[in-house]
């Protein structure tokens, strides 16, 4: 059961590869679930590789003076995040799944006549 604990995402892509080359064969509505998980998987990991990359995401200013971090200003509203040029990691699983999620939802749209 360790093994298939520590593979378990080749089996997947190995599963994933495995329905897109049969994808005429198969119905779509499956062929468009095995998209949308893989699509929401690699949505999920990008995102958590963009926040991790940044650390925590603040919504105050930041300030350093003489090695002290010092945070000016009372923290800001509303979501915050991370930071931009910490992408680069991330968009090895972001760009991915964009593309996945916008192929399921255009096998969804034909299908059903739109």
């Amino acid at each position: 059961m360790d093994l298939l604990r520590t593979y378990w995402r080749w089996l997947a892509l190995i599963a994933v590869v495995a329905v897109l080359t049969n994808s005429r064969n198969l119905p779509w509505p499956f062929v468009t679930l095995v998209l949308g998980v893989t699509a929401g998987y690699l949505l999920r990991e990008g995102w958590r590789v963009w926040r991790r990359a940044g650390g925590p995401p603040t919504r105050s200013k930041v300030t350093y003076w003489r090695g002290q971090r010092i945070e000016v200003g009372a923290p800001r509203a509303g979501p915050a995040l991370p930071d931009v040029r910490s992408i680069g990691p991330a968009l090895i699983y972001l760009v991915p799944g964009l593309i996945f999620a916008l192929v399921a939802v255009a096998i969804v749209l034909r299908s059903v006549g739109l």
